[in-house]
């Protein structure tokens, strides 16, 4: 599964596209605690997160994930999605909640 596949199946919207859409997913971890998803989110995985804070992003980048989910239609301030851009970070956004993202990737992958 890919990215982009993701994106298709699960219709998320791009906030910012990052650098691989391509990339294939690993696995997934869902976790609006940063500390723990500092520890927890691994090469390749998405993380489903309702935080929009700029320290998402530094996460994500540590990590290597895939992309990151914001989930519950959040709203993601103008300048995180501009340093997104910038590190080439892929953020999407779903109107679903946590738990529902989580069972669906869960069937994908």
């Amino acid at each position: 599964m890919t990215v982009q596949n993701l994106i298709e199946k699960l219709n998320l919207e791009i906030i910012s596209e990052g650098e691989n859409l391509n990339a294939q997913i690993c696995g997934c971890f869902a976790s609006d605690l940063l500390s723990l998803a500092m520890a927890n989110v691994q090469k390749d995985n998405v993380w489903i997160t309702v935080q929009t804070n700029m320290n998402i992003l530094g996460i994500a980048a540590l990590a290597e994930s895939a992309c990151i989910i914001i989930a519950q239609g959040m709203n993601i301030p103008e300048a995180v999605v501009e340093k997104a851009k910038e590190e080439n970070i892929c953020v999407l956004r779903s109107n679903s909640p946590v738990y529902e993202l989580c069972v669906e990737i869960g069937k994908l992958i």
